[in-house]
């Protein structure tokens, strides 16, 4: 694995291509050498402001060209990049703001009324505003401009006054240092209270380098369409530096409307997507004409039931994209990613096979023997883009790495799956969503919510469904299941359809107790379904 920064690590890689372009940005084109030009002068600023080696910022953005020119000026001196979710209130930005010890504060205009509140509490930290319209062609600035520019406190700048500070100022680069800090990315809180993931630079780089030696076919100048922001680990690693560090030509798209997406991507035409099931489904449902010219179509986030993956595969191959959509599996605490399908290593219904240098086994969560093919259990994998840790978290880094009879360090993901003899990944579901239950035999049995799930899902009418836990005093947990559907006008029969299908698939245990129809589920900041309200909402199933 690469021994270096990831401002180096990109460097060293596009050594030859610095007139090719890194970014197009609503069509103005970046190359390399502007690229780096631009990581220098915002890398002065920050030096000029008093950001040192081992100093943390904020920023509350999403993936414009001044935002990742930000994250690496900031790697250039040593400095580290706290990414938080655009969703935060201002009062939760506050306390990470504290709980971090940020020197600056980085957020983007659509916010200001939160970003006014945080400027206010912090007068003496610097604050740095960035516009949507900062990177646009001068034509299209005008309608998309911060409209209201007063009352801009002392201590806070626009991007362009912000690094005219850094004029005539030397910023030294920082050294390598193995396991040194580059960014922070937080956990998606689907079934906990998120956490801070410290990723190092050798994280990073061990993504883009694990990448570089799959079957996908990446090529240096290829298009490369990128929608994941940048406070994910999946936008981070995925979205910003693989295809920075492979020299391809990345469009920053930041407009989710579903219509603007499919004009984006029937204009751009990209050779690689990345995008998440949101954005996917959105996708599905528009009447694009061709992806011939696709090379990659991949989403994250979230697994598709085997139904879901054929729907994805038929509409592709039907608009001739001669592929499979290609899914994976990981977590914020390795970077996003650990196991992805890819060319020739496709299988449906499994989440593909280990990156290279990634070791993966399963083993019994109860008492941690090594399970068989084919055998279910938790999934841990041992690889060199495992987190430094959780941040100020050392008790929950503890909980999740541990070091085995190897002597290695292995992540234990709280997640359960199994593996097959070629080395594909099934995934069954989380362990914390796994709810004791009694039969009728009196006999403890255990459901499954993701096996309830993927039956729902076979209903025609259904649009997403999401499963959960209710404790009842004398049979556990009842099953309580929330739907989604495609209609307003299906009908009335949808439930009793539903629970004849479940009594047609599903061991009695597994019947869902109650059916909520909801016009939409709740999600995290991540976008993924927030199975935390869900449970609330099923201890007073009356109150949403």
């Amino acid at each position: 694995m690469p021994e270096c920064t990831v401002l180096q690590y990109i460097k060293n890689k596009n050594t030859n291509n610095l007139n090719g372009i890194a970014l197009n940005y609503f069509g103005n084109r970046i190359t390399y050498r502007e690229f780096f030009e631009n990581v220098d002068k915002v890398a002065k600023a920050f030096y000029a402001i008093g950001i040192r080696k081992g100093d943390i910022v904020t920023i509350d953005s999403l993936h414009t060209p001044e935002t990742i020119y930000i994250i690496y000026g900031l790697n250039k001196i040593g400095a580290v990049a706290n990414m938080v979710y655009l969703t935060l209130s201002a009062n939760e930005i506050i306390e990470n703001i504290k709980s971090t010890d940020s020197k600056a504060f980085i957020y983007f205009a659509m916010i200001q009324e939160k970003g006014r509140i945080i400027e206010k509490e912090f007068p003496d930290i610097k604050t740095i505003i960035l516009d949507v319209s900062d990177s646009m062609p001068w034509y299209l600035k005008y309608p998309y401009r911060l409209k209201n520019k007063k009352d801009i406190l002392g201590k806070t700048y626009r991007f362009k006054n912000f690094l005219s500070l850094g004029e005539g100022v030397v910023a030294k680069e920082m050294l390598y240092t193995k396991s040194a800090p580059a960014v922070i990315v937080y956990t998606s809180g689907t079934t906990g209270v998120p956490k801070g993931v410290v990723l190092s630079n050798d994280n990073l780089n061990a993504v883009a380098e694990q990448y570089s030696y799959t079957t996908f076919d990446f090529r240096m100048g290829d298009s490369f369409m990128d929608m994941l922001p940048p406070f994910l680990g999946f936008g981070i690693s995925i979205g910003i530096h693989l295809p920075l560090a492979l020299g391809m030509k990345t469009t920053l798209w930041i407009d989710i409307e579903p219509d603007k997406v499919v004009q984006a991507f029937e204009r751009i035409k990209p050779r690689h997507f990345v995008s998440g099931p949101v954005i996917v489904n959105q996708m599905l449902e528009s009447n694009i004409k061709d992806m011939k010219f696709l090379s990659t179509f991949a989403g994250g986030g979230e697994s598709l039931s085997i139904e879901q993956e054929k729907k994805v595969n038929s509409y592709l191959h039907n608009k001739g994209y001669n592929g499979n959509y290609v899914t994976g599996y990981g977590m914020t605490e390795c970077c996003a990613t650990v196991c992805t399908g890819m060319q020739g290593f496709y299988k449906e219904g499994t989440l593909g096979i280990p990156l290279p240098k990634v070791n993966m086994k399963i083993i019994d969560p109860e008492n941690g023997q090594e399970r068989k093919y084919g055998e279910e259990g938790e999934i841990c994998f041992c690889a060199p883009n495992i987190m430094v840790g959780y941040f100020k978290n050392p008790k929950e880094t503890d909980n999740i790495i541990k070091v085995h009879a190897d002597g290695k360090k292995w992540i234990h993901t709280g997640d359960l799956g199994s593996v097959n003899q070629d080395g594909f990944l099934r995934f069954q579901g989380r362990i914390k969503k796994i709810y004791l239950t009694k039969g009728s035999d009196n006999s403890v049995y255990k459901l499954f919510p993701m096996q309830i799930e993927n039956v729902l899902s076979r209903h025609s009418a259904v649009d997403k469904c999401a499963v959960v836990g209710r404790l009842n005093g004398e049979k556990g947990y009842l099953v309580i299941a929330y739907v989604t559907l495609k209609s307003k006008d299906i009908g009335d029969n949808v439930e009793k359809e539903l629970r004849q299908l479940c009594r047609q698939e599903l061991k009695e245990n597994s019947w869902p107790f109650e059916y909520h129809f909801v016009e939409k589920l709740p999600t995290t900041g991540a976008g993924k379904i927030d199975f935390r309200t869900l449970e609330k909402w099923a201890e007073n199933s009356d109150s949403f």
